[in-house]
C-alpha cells in the first residue's frame, strides 16, 4: 500500500469515529502550529539546539501536510480550478518548506510555514463561521 493510500485510510478512519471532517481539519491545522512551536523552542533552547526534538516535531508536522494532501477532494465546480489543486500547491509549498528547516535548521523555514498554517486556519474558522450563520 502506497503512503498515500495508508494516509487517506487513516484519514477515513478517524472521520469515522466521530470526528466531523471540518473539526478534524482544523485539529490537524493546529497541530502542525503546535509542532511548529516545539521544533522553533527546541532551535532556540538557551542550552543548545535540542537536535532530537527538533527533527521529532517537523517529522510530525511533515506527516500531518501529507495526511492533507493524501486526502484532497478532486471535485471541482464547472469553470473552476479544484481547490484540491490549489491546496496541493500550498502543501507541498508547506513540505518543502518542512524540509528545509529540518535539514538546515531554518527558523525562517519554520515562520514561514506557521504564517501559510494560520492563514489557513484562521480562513477555515471565517468560512465555518459563515456556513453556520
Amino acid at each position: 500500500m502506497s503512503a498515500a493510500a495508508f494516509a487517506m485510510r487513516a484519514y477515513r478512519q478517524v472521520e469515522n469515529q466521530g470526528i466531523a471532517g471540518d473539526r478534524l481539519y482544523a485539529l490537524g491545522l493546529d497541530g502542525i502550529l503546535e509542532y511548529l512551536r516545539r521544533a522553533e523552542n527546541a532551535l532556540r533552547n538557551p542550552n543548545g539546539k535540542d537536535l532530537p526534538l527538533k527533527g521529532q516535531s517537523l517529522g510530525r508536522a511533515y506527516q500531518i501536510v501529507e495526511h492533507l494532501l493524501a486526502a484532497l477532494p478532486d471535485a471541482a465546480q464547472p469553470g473552476e480550478q479544484p481547490v484540491g489543486e490549489r491546496l496541493a500547491r500550498i502543501y507541498t509549498y508547506l513540505l518543502e518548506r518542512l524540509a528545509q528547516a529540518n535539514i538546515f535548521d531554518d527558523l525562517q523555514a519554520i515562520d514561514d510555514c506557521r504564517t501559510v498554517v494560520t492563514a489557513l486556519r484562521d480562513s477555515w474558522h471565517r468560512g465555518l463561521e459563515q456556513a453556520a450563520a
